[in-house]
């Protein structure tokens, strides 16, 4: 057990310390570790409470406040479900650093239980976050009894356990099917990008009336229910203190996490010998050879590094995706009674570039492109290429990515009869924010790199470089919703916000090419 703590202990430190690391300052690593993951917890949380509180007041308003808990706790098991299949690749099979792992005087089981436990580890911090902020707005609106806080908080820990085994075996199953696949990532990402269609365009199915989201609500609970038993035992032991249910809720959960413990310790080293090796073509023909300019070859070299992450795709493409299926959802959407309604119409002509600049400044591929060269990026700095044609080839992936919205915001123009000129606004608005973000992630993954990760999750969803790139993003949406809410119209909105992002995005780019380049050849 002891080895087990210190390889957990290990593997957390390296995986927190990546994603809060500040430059290579490792005297100043620990205090903010701390406060990095204190105040990410407390923020995270209060979001989550906020969201609670307001999903329970409409609740409460129909009389149906007993669903919140087996409603968080089916969004939360469903999230762990999600996630944790995106993460068996690269934390349990085919990790960085499996060799050097395997070669440590351990036992199999010992790497496969400290593997577990991090992937458990990672997954509580969400369930924490989800359902912490949840048994307090139970309790500040049902006023339930002591044991309903006890029963919560000790079904809390074992919440994400069968979540994990059914996403670690679908994982698994996913993993070893795309190591046999020709094209392995177009699977995961076709698989990943499908779920995530299905389940924004399911939101837009819902509607938008509360008592019909409260039959919904019920109808789907039932439903998860019939499905998953636990989550019955779940609401019963939570909601009405049921203590046969909690018992058999926490027994099931621990003796499926040990049996699955079990297979994987039996399967670890074949699975892990399997999907690192993956399949390789022996029908090698000699072909013509094509030559290019500089730019072109760095730009499809960073374009098929791109589509070689499943998980680089859909944590930089969300966005574009969410755009691109809102776009599209709202062609089916009766508007004409709510554009009728001029205080309607005029709050989705506002509302309609928040959400276009709010989904382009989630994609942003630079934030992490530097520290993904990892150990190669000697590579790229012996290349005879100047600098400029290096970060000008990683913004070009970035700008292609985002070059769908272009065509989304028109169609939502055209869609909301915003007229010729607001809808040539918002297309500019787009464009220049999609420079900005390419810009600014750049200049941050430059500021902040990390070439010394374990697994492409701590670069691409973790690191310092990629929170910052991504709130700051969120605060130029901000900035743009203050101009559209105290300038005294929405074309000087517009023009002054459009303005203010041109200047900014010229001195990124001033910045980029004059410090930029210095800080490059420092790496």
């Amino acid at each position: 057990m002891k080895k087990v703590m210190r390889l957990v202990s290990v593997q957390l430190w390296v995986v927190l310390g990546d994603m809060l690391s500040i430059g290579n300052n490792r005297k100043r690593k620990p205090k903010v570790l701390y406060v990095g993951v204190i105040l990410f917890l407390l923020l995270m949380s209060g979001l989550s409470f906020f969201y609670s509180y307001m999903i329970g007041i409409g609740l409460k308003m129909f009389g149906s406040l007993d669903i919140l808990p087996a409603m968080m706790m089916a969004i939360t098991c469903l999230m762990v479900l999600v996630t944790t299949v995106l993460k068996v690749k690269g934390t349990i099979f085919g990790f960085r650093d499996y060799d050097m792992v395997m070669a440590l005087p351990v036992s199999t089981g010992t790497i496969v239980a400290s593997r577990l436990i991090i992937l458990y580890a990672l997954n509580m911090a969400f369930v924490i976050i989800v359902m912490f902020p949840m048994m307090i707005t139970y309790g500040i609106l049902a006023q339930p009894n002591s044991m309903f806080y006890i029963i919560s908080l000790i079904s809390m820990f074992f919440l994400p356990l069968v979540p994990i085994v059914v996403a670690s075996f679908l994982g698994t199953i996913i993993a070893y099917a795309a190591s046999k696949f020709r094209y392995s990532n177009l699977l995961n990402i076709i698989f990943s990008v499908g779920f995530l269609a299905a389940f924004v365009m399911l939101s837009f199915i819902l509607g938008d009336k509360g008592e019909e989201l409260v039959d919904i609500s019920r109808s789907l609970t039932n439903q998860v229910n019939s499905m998953y038993p636990l989550a019955q035992m779940y609401t019963n032991a939570v909601v009405n203190s049921d203590i046969i249910a909690f018992v058999a809720f926490l027994a099931i959960s621990i003796i499926a996490f040990l049996l699955y413990t079990v297979i994987v310790q039996k399967v670890f080293k074949k699975m892990n010998t399997v999907i690192m090796t993956g399949r390789y073509r022996v029908n090698y023909k000699m072909g013509e050879l094509k030559t290019g300019s500089p730019f072109k070859a760095l730009y499809i070299k960073e374009f098929r590094r791109y589509f070689s992450s499943p998980l680089y795709v859909l944590n930089t493409g969300f966005g574009i995706v969410l755009l691109t299926l809102g776009a599209i959802a709202i062609i089916f959407v009766d508007l004409d009674k709510l554009i009728g309604d001029p205080q309607a119409a005029q709050t989705l002509i506002k509302s309609g570039p928040i959400f276009v600049s709010f989904c382009v400044v989630m994609c942003c591929t630079t934030m992490s492109s530097i520290s993904l060269e990892g150990k190669n990026l000697w590579i790229v700095k012996s290349i005879p290429v100047a600098t400029k044609t290096i970060y000008l080839a990683k913004i070009a992936v970035n700008l292609t990515i985002i070059s769908p919205s272009i065509f989304d915001a028109i169609l939502i123009g055209v869609i909301l009869k915003m007229g010729f000129i607001q809808t040539l606004f918002m297309v500019m608005t787009t464009i220049v924010c999609a420079f900005f973000i390419s810009f600014f992630g750049l200049i941050m993954n430059l500021l902040l790199p990390n070439f010394n990760w374990t697994t492409e999750v701590v670069v691409i969803k973790q690191s310092a470089a990629t929170m910052i790139a991504l709130f700051t993003g969120m605060g130029i949406v901000g900035v743009q919703y203050l101009f559209l809410l105290f300038l005294p119209s929405i074309m000087i909105a517009y023009s002054s916000y459009c303005m203010l992002i041109v200047i900014i995005d010229v001195m990124l780019y001033h910045i980029l090419m004059t410090y930029g380049k210095k800080r490059f050849n420092t790496l």
